[in-house]
């Protein structure tokens, strides 16, 4: 009987053991930090899946202020949007960076004709034969975290982000803050002073992995939201942006082939129409 009980103990610790090795593979992981916009000028180094420069572009909603009401892109009506050079947020960088001239953040001007529930959008896009198409930012690997840094100026006004997974489905995410002065987490505000760091831990439910090769499954940010808090006031609000960055999961399995699910490889063998 104690002879039977050992080798039934022994092929079990055998198929645990086989099963570890199967699926250890699939467990690692290999997180990198990587920043997707600097927001150092309108020419910025960023990630981009075709590496052309992300260029961010702010809409308003119905009653923003347009003093040309008949040209919404008209430089006189709001929202406004520039890059603002020479300033960052020295808990960043420190007070006294090397390269300070070089370094810069996307800034709004918003005002709106009445209190409500306003908001602007700043879309993620690139320039296509020189006009602006909206296309969301493809992020690598399997991404844990998305945080930056956002200036706030007292109003009482909130930021969202917004993502979409590889099947075209888009997230509403609301960030979290850790206030200066109370150490609380606060989520989505902007009623403070300064600059604070902004960040979000992307939830289980937005797929980023599938089982079939190639198991591309990138998940996208498409853009952020501010909005407004109905009883608070509406004209003259300043608000900068910086420093968007990534914690993501790039460790990848290899597999006898495994060239032949690049995108690359893809289009030699079946031509460029065999995109994902």
């Amino acid at each position: 009987m104690k002879r039977r009980y050992r080798l039934l103990t022994a092929i079990l610790c055998l198929m645990i053991l086989s099963a570890g090795f199967m699926y250890a593979d699939e467990s690692v992981l290999r997180y990198e930090s990587v920043i997707v916009d600097t927001f150092d000028g309108e020419s910025s180094a960023v990630y981009s899946d075709n590496e052309a420069p992300i260029v961010w572009k702010v809409f308003g909603s119905k009653f923003s202020t347009r003093p040309v009401a008949d040209n919404i892109e008209d430089p006189a009506n709001f929202p406004k949007q520039t890059y603002a050079m020479d300033t960052w947020p020295t808990d960043l960088f420190g007070a006294y960076p090397e390269n300070r001239e070089s370094l810069g953040v996307f800034g709004v001007w918003s005002k709106y004709d009445r209190m409500g529930n306003n908001q602007y959008e700043i879309v993620a896009g690139e320039e296509v034969d020189g006009k602006w198409v909206q296309k969301p930012i493809e992020l690598p690997g399997r991404v844990k975290t998305i945080d930056w840094w956002a200036w706030g100026s007292n109003f009482n006004y909130y930021i969202e982000i917004y993502v979409m997974d590889h099947r075209g489905f888009e997230y509403q995410l609301l960030p979290v803050r850790v206030d200066t002065l109370t150490g609380k987490k606060i989520q989505s505000s902007l009623n403070y002073s300064g600059w604070q760091n902004f960040y979000i831990d992307i939830p289980n439910y937005i797929d980023q992995d599938v089982t079939y090769q190639p198991r591309n499954a990138n998940m996208k940010i498409t853009k952020f939201v501010v909005y407004t808090d109905p009883t608070e006031k509406v004209t003259d609000c300043y608000f900068y942006l910086d420093h968007l960055k990534i914690l993501t999961d790039t460790h990848e399995s290899t597999f006898d082939g495994y060239q032949l699910k690049e995108q690359s490889a893809r289009d030699a063998i079946w031509g460029a129409q065999s995109e994902e």
